[in-house]
């Protein structure tokens, strides 16, 4: 039963689990890099939510196609894309209000000082990158990546057997 189980959830878990963190560092990466273009600060709430929103649809189209034909292994059709399309703009609206929530509640400089406490060696080498603004997405993707994992599994695998 252990092993149905794990063939059935686990092994699709490890490769969504994997096909995410590349989605999501894909995300982050553009995020980041319209961030630093535009010279971006947290307290520029809606411009961050708009390069959000950029990163978010590059990344959307790569995992759309990764996760039907490796992580979930199945075919595409209408109404899985439709389905995969919901779960993601379900998923991208809970990710907009938590980012804006918080960015109000001011969470991103309570988080670049533990990683200036806890790794300054990294915030010194990377300090554009290492900023409230850009790190304020970390505690949003540990809320939204299980959630997401669930509706675009029972999307993209439904009506399979």
């Amino acid at each position: 039963m252990i092993k149905r189980l794990w063939d059935k959830y686990g092994a699709q878990f490890v490769r969504f689990f994997v096909v995410g963190v590349g989605a999501t560092l894909l995300h982050w990466g553009v995020y980041i890099s319209l961030n630093i273009l535009f010279g971006l600060t947290a307290e520029q709430k809606i411009a961050l939510l708009c390069t959000s929103a950029i990163g978010y649809i590059i990344s959307f189209v790569a995992n759309y196609f990764v996760s039907l034909k490796w992580t979930f292994q199945t075919t595409g059709n209408l109404k899985k894309g439709l389905g995969f399309g919901f779960s993601h703009g379900v998923n991208f609206g809970l990710q907009a209000v938590l980012q804006y929530f918080f960015l109000w509640l001011g969470s991103g400089e309570w988080i670049i000082r533990q990683f200036n406490e806890y790794t300054p060696w990294l915030t010194e080498l990377a300090p554009k990158i290492f900023t409230s603004a850009n790190l304020i997405l970390l505690p949003v993707f540990i809320i939204v990546i299980p959630i997401n994992f669930l509706m675009v599994r029972f999307f993209l695998t439904r009506g399979d057997k």
